[in-house]
């Protein structure tokens, strides 16, 4: 991928969203071949055009509440994840492409596969698979060549079901994807364009930090939802590994907009299979969570093992 196509995907994500009257701020790409340079322009991060907007003497304070709020809304989990999925797709589309390509499927499925509005899908089974840390490059042929995809109405969406089933068997009983951001969202791998590979560390951390600070906010505010999950416990670290449980339900909440005391929402309002395996990752956080500071509870009067095997079945907190 060459620097101007990487340059360009930046500046689609910079400029998305207009439309519904979002804020988005163009901090990076230079699009006018008359002043564009060989090289990006310096990166000026949207939050620090927003602080420069703040300082501005003549704003008033309705104005003010609105850059903060669309600040918000750009530091948040849904903002931030989307842009990370939209690179990671575009980063890696050459690879996976590359193993399409290299698995055995006729001309017409391959081209197929290619245009089939399952491919997304596909390609984000490809990470799932990798944060598993599976090898896809050496299963997948194997699993294209499997059966016949001759009457196959949709290639991809038979390739992508065969890659998760896979996953699933594969992964045995370690279903914890160890390589997840804010433990919800695959990383990345195998990325070698440098600037699609620092944009995706950026929201990656970003998204990392944002993580911990909602949790750290929940606690300080002694947030309803964070009840169940007991008292911090004192040992270092065994506090850090709690924090870090509770920072991807925290992560989960803001991502799915979940508001009030119950703790994932109700599961009817669940939006498709993305928020579903995020649910499920954030419930076994939960799990992990409860576990840790129910293992003091002799010292914290706390009784919450039950509770865990509840968030472990599925039940709704």
């Amino acid at each position: 991928m060459t620097s101007t196509t990487t340059r360009e995907a930046l500046y689609v994500l910079a400029t998305r969203g207009r439309e519904s009257n979002q804020l988005y701020v163009d901090t990076r790409y230079d699009p006018d071949p008359q002043t564009a340079h060989d090289q990006a322009t310096e990166a000026v991060s949207a939050k620090d055009v927003l602080v420069g907007v703040l300082r501005n003497e003549g704003a008033d304070v309705a104005a003010h509440d609105m850059i903060r709020r669309e600040q918000s809304e750009a530091e948040g989990m849904e903002r931030l994840s989307a842009e990370y999925l939209t690179l990671a797709t575009m980063a890696q589309s050459e690879r996976w492409d590359s193993l399409l390509a290299q698995s055995g499927l006729s001309d017409g499925d391959l081209a197929a596969a290619r245009t089939s509005a399952a491919r997304g899908p596909l390609l984000a089974a490809f990470r799932e698979a990798e944060a598993r840390g599976l090898d896809v490059e050496d299963a997948f042929p194997r699993l294209a060549a499997g059966r016949s995809l001759a009457d196959a109405d949709d290639v991809a969406a038979v390739l992508h079901g065969r890659v998760e089933r896979w996953t699933q068997a594969a992964s045995g009983r370690n279903r914890r994807a160890d390589n997840v951001i804010a433990g919800l969202i695959p990383r990345a791998q195998g990325v070698s364009d440098p600037e699609m590979a620092q944009a995706l560390a950026e929201r990656d951390r970003a998204m990392e930090e944002r993580a911990r600070t909602l949790a750290d906010q929940a606690i300080q505010a002694a947030e309803r939802w964070v009840e169940p999950f007991g008292t911090p416990p004192t040992i270092p670290s065994r506090r850090e590994h709690w924090m870090s449980e509770l920072s991807t339900v925290a992560a989960y909440r803001d991502r799915w907009h979940i508001t009030g005391q119950s703790v994932f929402g109700k599961r009817e309002d669940l939006r498709g299979a993305e928020q579903t395996g995020q649910r499920q990752r954030a419930q076994a956080a939960a799990a992990r969570a409860m576990a840790i500071s129910g293992a003091g509870a002799e010292q914290q009067n706390i009784s919450t093992p039950q509770v865990a095997v509840e968030v472990q079945r599925g039940v709704d907190l």
